[in-house]
């Protein structure tokens, strides 16, 4: 009985959120999310949005998608792949650059690791479930139950799983990159067309882990949010950097910043990037512990932990399409040409005409023909 009642309140507990920072906006609507800078022109307007763009490089097949693998299914087809490559390579140089290591990790988590790392609210509405017949060492019969991950930040969260850091090894930062999926229940309706919001995509993610005291994490999350802006800055991407208010922010983060890029097609900021420090909610549940060993009679420390994308591909496609736009095509970037095959080096051309203006012609075609068919009837 004790150890039942034990584990209700361990349950109970993780749903208990973080404590917040001191400069986070209390409040539950996200109309009253602070603005924190912008960079470069965010009230540019173009002709075309993303939905048009990626059709008109023939950059995408969502019909087949769709077929293949349901609602929001998709295939990027020719220079958007090579588009998300070059965007994969430019964002790990970056971080390789300042120290980072590259880390490749698993797309499947063990149920049991990923309750230490993800709140109820996404079992429901956001993790995929896989289950599978059972390991080589499960008896006969058995199933395996697993979870597809939402970001590689979850399995780079347990990968110091049950350790002890030394202060000496800190900060340890990765940059993790992986396939993530999401099943977007809470998003339906939106975005239903093109690939700004999709069911799987590739990610780049940065992911810290810093001593608890002196500042340490808050220092790092100035220079992870920094490293997503330089990131941006160097494709071009006009942004603004927004403080999320109280009400919006998941258990585990004390402070998250998102990165909004605008989006002059459409004529919306649309968010790209999300930096959080969840001081040592994460570290707590998965036993990350900081120094040696425990002193007598000493408390443990916990290391801190901290998330930022550095670039979620399909996104970021979508942003530079809208942004790089011109009467002929969409031009490659600076930082992303030596990737490119040398057909797409400079533009990659429009060879489609825009969904949108053939969508225009036919709803006049059809009024055309109505009113011929009313002229005739009179």
């Amino acid at each position: 009985l004790l150890q039942a009642n034990e584990e209700k309140r361990n349950l109970a507990l993780r749903e208990v959120g973080n404590h917040l920072h001191e400069s986070v906006p209390v409040s539950n609507d996200e109309d009253e999310n602070k603005v924190e800078r912008m960079y470069s022109n965010c009230e540019k307007q173009a002709k075309y949005s993303h939905v048009d763009l990626i059709v008109m490089i023939d950059g995408m097949n969502g019909d087949k998608g769709a077929v293949v693998s349901g609602g929001r299914g998709y295939f990027l087809t020719g220079p958007a792949v090579f588009l998300e490559q070059a965007l994969i390579q430019h964002a790990l140089h970056m971080l390789y650059a300042k120290n980072y290591t590259p880390l490749y990790t698993p797309f499947f988590m063990r149920k049991e690791v990923m309750q230490e790392v993800a709140q109820l609210s996404q079992f429901d509405e956001e993790l995929y479930k896989v289950v599978g017949k059972g390991s080589e060492r499960a008896e006969e019969g058995s199933s395996d139950e697993k979870y597809l991950i939402a970001t590689s930040e979850q399995p780079i969260a347990a990968y110091h799983r049950d350790e002890w850091l030394s202060e000496s090894a800190l900060p340890i930062k990765y940059a993790g990159l992986s396939t993530c999926f999401r099943q977007e229940v809470g998003s339906h309706g939106r975005d239903t067309r093109g690939i700004f919001r999709v069911h799987q995509f590739e990610k780049v993610e940065q992911f810290v882990l810093t001593s608890p005291h002196d500042n340490k994490s808050w220092e790092m999350m100035g220079e992870m949010i920094g490293n997503a802006e330089d990131f941006c800055q160097s494709l071009g991407i006009p942004y603004r950097i927004v403080n999320i208010v109280s009400g919006a922010l998941n258990h585990a983060a004390a402070k998250k910043l998102d990165l909004e890029a605008w989006f002059p097609g459409s004529g919306a900021f649309r968010e790209l990037v999300s930096c959080s420090n969840c001081l040592d909610y994460q570290a707590r549940r998965l036993l990350v512990r900081y120094g040696q060993t425990k002193k007598m009679n000493a408390s443990v420390d916990y290391v801190h932990m901290l998330n930022a994308t550095m670039c979620a591909t399909t996104r970021v496609i979508c942003a530079i399409l809208e942004n790089h736009q011109t009467e002929t095509g969409v031009t490659v970037p600076e930082p992303l040409k030596k990737y490119m095959p040398e057909i797409y080096r400079e533009e990659i051309p429009f060879v489609k005409p825009a969904p949108i203006e053939l969508e225009a012609a036919s709803a006049n075609s059809k009024k055309v023909s109505k009113n011929n068919k009313k002229d005739r009837a009179a």
